[in-house]
C-alpha cells in the first residue's frame, strides 16, 4: 500500500479539534484535512476521504459512504464496530503501546489498595492496629497478553507478584512466568489470587466471565476488569461477592455505559466502581502513532498494528 495524488484525511472523532490541533502543522500539505465530530458532518464533507483517522463507532456509522477509502486508523483500542461491520475492503489499524502504563497504575493502585487495606482504613473512624497484606508472592493472572496485559505483567513483578497469562492458544510470552490456552480457563483461575481481565471485544470472550469462571477462583480472591464491559456477567460477580467468594472487584467497564446513578451496582459492598477511566486515550499518542503508521503508509510499507478482521483484534 503506498499514497497516491489526491488523498485526503478523514479526522472522525469527538475530540476531532484537540486531534486537528496536533495534527495541523505535521502532515504533508498535500495530504487535505477534513476535521468531524459526528457523523452527519463527516456525510457530508467527508466521502472522498482515502484515509481515516477516526474512533470506531463514529467510523462504523458512515462507513458505507466513504467508498475511496483504503485506511483507517483507530483512536480506540477496541474495534468491535468496524470488525461487526461487512465491508473489509480496506485496512484497519488499532493502537499498541500507548495505554500500557495508565493501565498498569490503574491495576497495581487498587491492588495496593485493597492489600494494604487501605479504604477500610480510611472509613474505619477508629484505629486498627492488625497487620496488612502484600501484594509480593500474590498471583496475578492476567485474560490476555497482549501490549497492555504485557506491560501489567512487568511492572507487577517488580512487586515481587507471580504473573500468569491467558491467551487463545496457550502460546508462551515472555511477560509472564507462565502462559494457558482458553481450553485450560479453570485451571488457570485456580491458581490466581487476582484475576484481571485485558481482553478485546470478540465473539469468544463475551460473558467469559461468568459463575464458572469465578467459582473457579481461590476463595477470596479480587476481580479486576480493565478491558471491555461484554467480557464480563455482572450480576455473575455481585453474586461471587455477596458470597465471599470474591472479598473484592473493581470493575471499570460496563456492557451499557454510563450506569445510571440509581443503578444498583453503585451500592453493592466491596465493588468499586472506575467509571471507565482506568487507560484514558491520550491525543497526543494517537497523533505520534498515527503519524508513524502515515510515514510507512506514504514509503508502501507495511503499517504497524494491523487488525485481523476473523480475530477481531
Amino acid at each position: 500500500m503506498s499514497s497516491g495524488g489526491g488523498e485526503a484525511l478523514l479526522l472522525l472523532a469527538d475530540d476531532a479539534d484537540a486531534l486537528a490541533r496536533r495534527l495541523a502543522e505535521r502532515l504533508p500539505p498535500e495530504l487535505a484535512l477534513i476535521s468531524c465530530s459526528d457523523a452527519d458532518s463527516a456525510r457530508r464533507r467527508g466521502t472522498g476521504a482515502t484515509l481515516a483517522l477516526a474512533s470506531p463507532a463514529l467510523l462504523a456509522e458512515v462507513l458505507d459512504d466513504l467508498p475511496a477509502l483504503r485506511w483507517a486508523q483507530s483512536t480506540w483500542a477496541g474495534v468491535r464496530p468496524l470488525v461487526d461491520h461487512p465491508r473489509r475492503d480496506y485496512t484497519l489499524t488499532g493502537v499498541r503501546g500507548i495505554f500500557g502504563q495508565a493501565m498498569s497504575e490503574w491495576v497495581l493502585g487498587w491492588l495496593l489498595a485493597i492489600e494494604r487495606g487501605i479504604l477500610r482504613r480510611s472509613r474505619a473512624a477508629h484505629w486498627e492496629g492488625c497487620p496488612d497484606g502484600t501484594v509480593a508472592g500474590k498471583r496475578l493472572g492476567i485474560l490476555g497478553t497482549g501490549a497492555i496485559g504485557c506491560a501489567v505483567a512487568r511492572r507487577a513483578a517488580v512487586l515481587g507478584m507471580a504473573c500468569r497469562g491467558l491467551n487463545r492458544d496457550g502460546n508462551p510470552v515472555e511477560a509472564f512466568a507462565e502462559t494457558f490456552a482458553l481450553a485450560d480457563l479453570r485451571r488457570f483461575a485456580a491458581g490466581c489470587d487476582y484475576l484481571l481481565a485485558l481482553l478485546p471485544d470478540t465473539p469468544a470472550s463475551t460473558g467469559l466471565v461468568d459463575d464458572g469462571l469465578l467459582g473457579a477462583l481461590p476463595r477470596g480472591a479480587v476481580f479486576l476488569n480493565g478491558g471491555r464491559g461484554s467480557t464480563v456477567q455482572t450480576d455473575a460477580v455481585v453474586a461471587a461477592l455477596h458470597a465471599g467468594q470474591l472479598r473484592a472487584a473493581v470493575l471499570d467497564v460496563f456492557p451499557k455505559e454510563p450506569l445510571e446513578d440509581d443503578d444498583p451496582l453503585w451500592a453493592v459492598d466491596n465493588l468499586y466502581i472506575t467509571s471507565h477511566t482506568a487507560a484514558p486515550t491520550d491525543p497526543g499518542a494517537i497523533v505520534e502513532l498515527f503519524l508513524a503508521n502515515l510515514a510507512r503508509y506514504r514509503k508502501g510499507i507495511g503499517l504497524s498494528d494491523v487488525v485481523d478482521f476473523s480475530r477481531g483484534y
